[in-house]
């Protein structure tokens, strides 16, 4: 079967993942579970020391009208979405689609609250522009795969991101198109992991510079600007040779179902072991307790970025989230791993001592996308025990709601907010309104619920 039919025969569905509408009760939830999750995280990213300079490099040089939630910055409309996008992934804790490893909400949801904020429309219609944007994203994701040296999130991004902003001004499948492929100069460039290799916080700017150019994209597509025909089967194009559509990257099944909530503020590939870890931990908890570790993650170089030994190469927060030695030893001499940790712990050298006790080996077979692991502890006395675990937070160890309210008001907490719970649930209730809001009331309404107090 090729590509272009297998993805038509998985795509022959009655549902419409690209709508509101289309979406049965469950996506919608898991939906506005994305967006929550991706609005508490930004108020969080604005305690992010790394964060800082960038709002003030973009406050430099692009005033405008478009507020960035939490920071009481006015900014142009692409470069509030950097800013957005910039503190959503702050902490490296937003979503993950597991098969398309990209960031889906750090692209998607500045995209459509920038839009909005250019041009109102109703609050359905800002859903649907979160929703085409999910499925667009993490579709093209799927069907890319791993390409050398290429992070999808920002290789990808700013082609989600303008379609995005087109469905939330109403483009019609011709400008979305349009939208688009504009977008084909900034896709797929194969030195974005460069930035991980080196530990740069320049990670965490390439998605808010690829929804920036995705809004920037949607807003010449919405003047009458055309883009390449080709830009997703041309020989140049996305999927080079393929007979794809747009309507059908837009198609079932649901790409929400694969897009899981980070439960650790790390790299996606360390979830499993710590997983795996913290059922070791509770078991045997304390620094003295652990003599030798090994974690056994999937072969292949995706899982090379958190597999080296421990080393502050001078971007201590961005070391420490891509490696998995230092994340287990964080948990084992505090006793866990989450916010508080990267707030206060890095630097530590006991924790540097017991990451050096901590081996990771690659000897689980290869995968390119999210996989478990298995992590073996030996004690001072020569006890061993094992644990193992599969990716949390997706199928059947999805977080209800109740789990992505406590992430939620953590974050809020971390950000320094006189009434967490009461913005936490002000938030809750702002998704229940949205799909009635009409166009005058859609963006007040989510400005007014993320404004600094």
């Amino acid at each position: 079967m090729t590509r272009s039919a297998a993805t038509r025969s998985r795509a022959d569905t009655t549902c419409t993942p690209g709508r509101w509408s289309g979406l049965d009760e469950g996506h919608r939830e898991q939906l506005v579970h994305l967006l929550v999750d991706a609005t508490g995280l930004a108020a969080a990213g604005a305690a992010n020391d790394d964060a800082r300079p960038v709002l003030a490099g973009l406050a430099a040089v692009s005033p405008g009208e478009v507020a960035v939630p939490w920071t009481g910055l006015r900014l142009a409309a692409p470069q509030a979405a950097a800013a957005l996008s910039t503190l959503i992934h702050a902490w490296d804790f937003d979503d993950t689609h597991d098969e398309g490893v990209v960031h889906t909400a750090t692209v998607v949801v500045p995209a459509a609250l920038a839009a909005l904020a250019t041009a109102p429309a109703p609050g359905e219609r800002f859903l649907d522009g979160l929703a085409t944007g999910v499925q667009l994203f993490s579709r093209l994701a799927r069907l890319v795969g791993p390409r050398n040296g290429v992070i999808r999130t920002a290789g990808l991004g700013a082609l989600a991101a303008a379609a995005t902003a087109a469905t939330v001004w109403g483009l019609d499948e011709a400008g979305t198109e349009n939208a688009v492929a504009l977008c084909l100069g900034a896709a797929l460039a194969p030195s974005s992991r460069q930035a991980v290799v080196d530990g740069s916080v320049a990670k965490r700017l390439q998605p808010g510079l690829a929804a920036a150019h995705g809004l920037t994209a949607a807003s010449l597509a919405r003047a009458g600007v055309v883009g390449p025909a080709g830009w997703l089967g041309g020989a140049y194009g996305v999927l080079p040779g393929s007979d794809l559509r747009l309507t059908d990257l837009l198609a079932g099944p649901v790409e929400l179902d694969a897009v899981a909530l980070k439960p650790y503020p790390a790299c996606r590939y360390t979830h499993a072991a710590l997983a795996a870890g913290e059922q070791l931990h509770a078991r045997h908890p304390g620094p003295d307790a652990l003599h030798r570790m090994v974690a056994h993650l999937p072969a292949g170089a995706a899982y090379e970025l958190v597999a080296r030994p421990w080393q502050d190469r001078g971007a201590p927060l961005v070391d420490a989230q891509f490696s998995l030695p230092w994340q287990l030893a964080a948990l084992w001499v505090t006793g866990r791993y989450d916010l508080t940790t990267l707030r206060g712990d890095l630097g530590r050298a006991d924790i540097a001592a017991v990451a050096a006790r901590i081996e990771v080996r690659q000897d689980l077979p290869e995968s390119t996308v999210m996989a478990g692991a298995r992590v073996e502890l030996e004690t001072p006395d020569g006890r061993r025990d094992t644990a193992e675990a599969p990716m949390p937070g997706t199928g059947d160890a999805r977080p209800g709601r109740d789990v992505v309210d406590r992430k939620l008001v953590g974050c809020l907490q971390t950000a320094g907010l006189p009434d967490p719970r009461g913005t936490a649930d002000g938030l809750w209730q702002l998704t229940t309104e949205l799909p009635g809001l009409d166009a005058a009331a859609a963006y007040d309404a989510l400005r007014d619920r993320t404004t600094v107090p």
